[in-house]
């Protein structure tokens, strides 16, 4: 019975981290990135950045059915988390999803989400990589930001890069 009730155990621990890491992982990055905007003068609501950095996988506008037709509401952002047991995120990646299928449109990876006025305080040395990179996955998985780069993903859709829709272009 001791043999089991260790397994058990095990597997309950093993289960716990897996469950918690990236919770826990969220939790440290924000209060390190709180705590230091807040050392700086910063807030990291305020933080500008750039849509520039977003890869799409589909020519826009998009003549493709499922894009044409989508919603707003048919855009999700998913985080991607490489490692189970220490979680980094990676970037995100948006996709439409629907009853039938789900397309990848565009992709962000987290080492291109660049912040200008972060760029100025590394380059003085105010902060280090570390801490910048955690500041800026940070900004990037706000809900706020989030929204944004859903906002974007979704008029990038319907207008493309240059502003105009599909019709317009032909």
């Amino acid at each position: 019975m001791t043999g089991f009730s260790v397994i058990v155990a095990t597997l309950v621990f093993v289960g716990f981290l897996l469950l918690s890491s990236r919770f826990f992982c969220f939790v440290e990055m924000k209060s390190v990135a709180v705590r230091i905007t807040k050392s700086l003068g910063l807030n990291i609501v305020d933080l500008d950045y750039s849509f520039e950095q977003i890869v799409y996988f589909v020519s826009l506008p998009s003549n493709i059915p499922t894009l044409k037709n989508a919603k707003q509401e048919d855009l999700v952002i998913k985080l991607d988390y490489r490692s189970l047991f220490f979680p980094r995120l990676t970037g995100i990646k948006i996709f439409i999803k629907t009853e039938e299928e789900n397309i990848i449109i565009s992709y962000l990876p987290t080492k291109d989400f660049r912040l200008p006025v972060l760029d100025q305080i590394l380059e003085q040395g105010k902060i280090n990589r570390d801490d910048y990179l955690k500041i800026s996955t940070y900004k990037l998985i706000h809900q706020t930001t989030l929204n944004e780069i859903a906002e974007e993903s979704y008029k990038q859709i319907r207008l493309g890069r240059n502003g105009k829709t599909v019709s317009e272009e032909a």
